[in-house]
């Protein structure tokens, strides 16, 4: 799909349909393009669109090129996090003296947001250098966000397995609860992944953009790149402790599982050890010798009774001597 924005009166506005002269278009969207789409938007602006595969490599030369005066950025963005299903997508920039182009394949919610907010912007804050730095603001405040939700998730995770609510009296999580919670770290943790190579790749980004569009970027907009760029490094240190913080709450609540599991197997072994007494006794008194002068006496059956109940209370009393109870 194709949407142009130009001004209309004093507003940035959808145009109707893709002008014939780049300078009316000050912001070309494409979202999901068809191949003509792609041809009508290169004819216009004089530089050619990457396509999904020329967007792929990792090389910051693939990513980041000058191309007939144009610049063209490819970074990696952060999409579904509301959804449940993080994906990553490639996102690209084609930025000339006059418009913006945006391609990609994806509809994240920066774009959504920043399109309705493009909408009420004064007049001189709508050239394609100064939306793009908008732009950019975007989705690093989603970013930022979605830190924040993951930070908070994280608490209450930590909460779960750590603390006991005296109020409710609510016991630790059981064993099926924190299968649950690991897979909620797992989902976490993918997130995390996904934002630190988005930041990776618009950590590069702007620097390459603030270079080589030298004195055509304002003050006000270098300003602005300058603070993105400094919390964007803020934003991947506090992204590495949260996934140390990751890699802790996985490992306590794998140790947590086995000490569960441990105590279990801990409890079956001194119900053995209790009954292996008795069950000696019982098998011994079961063998029915005729030399066994028990097998005569009126007292015997009460006597292998009781028997049974002293060789199980002696073990007892010795594993709660040595701590083990």
């Amino acid at each position: 799909m194709l949407t142009a924005y130009g001004l209309v009166g004093n507003r940035l506005a959808a145009l109707p349909d893709l002008p014939t002269d780049s300078r009316l278009a000050r912001w070309i969207d494409l979202r999901t393009p068809t191949l003509e789409e792609e041809q009508a938007v290169e004819a216009l602006v004089g530089v050619a669109i990457p396509t999904a595969e020329d967007r792929r490599p990792v090389e910051e030369s693939a990513r980041l090129y000058r191309d007939n005066g144009a610049l063209v950025m490819t970074a990696v963005v952060i999409t579904g996090v509301s959804e449940g299903r993080p994906i990553r997508s490639r996102v690209t920039f084609v930025l000339t003296a006059t418009t913006l182009v945006s391609v990609r394949y994806i509809d994240p919610l920066p774009f959504r947001q920043f399109i309705d907010r493009a909408q009420h912007l004064p007049t001189d804050e709508t050239a394609a250098d100064t939306l793009l730095v908008g732009l950019l603001e975007a989705i690093l405040e989603r970013a930022a966000d979605v830190l924040e939700q993951v930070a908070a998730d994280l608490d209450d995770v930590s909460l779960r397995l750590f603390f006991k609510d005296e109020d409710t009296n609510r016991r630790r999580p059981s064993e099926e609860q924190m299968q649950a919670l690991l897979r909620r770290l797992g989902r976490k943790r993918r997130i995390g992944t996904l934002l630190r190579e988005s930041l990776l790749s618009f950590e590069r980004l702007i620097p390459f953009l603030a270079e080589h569009t030298g004195p055509r970027l304002t003050t006000d907009c270098h300003t602005r790149l300058n603070l993105v760029l400094r919390d964007i490094r803020s934003l991947t240190t506090f992204e590495g402790q949260m996934s140390e913080e990751i890699t802790y709450l996985h490992e306590a609540t794998l140790g947590l599982i086995t000490l569960a599991q441990n105590q279990i197997v801990k409890v079956f072994s001194i119900v053995a050890v209790l009954f292996l007494p008795p069950t000696l006794v019982g098998a011994i008194y079961g063998m029915n010798f005729d030399g066994m002068p028990e097998l005569k006496w009126a007292w015997g059956y009460p006597f292998s009774l009781l028997l049974m109940l002293i060789s199980a209370l002696v073990p007892y009393w010795w594993l709660r001597r040595k701590g083990w109870l």
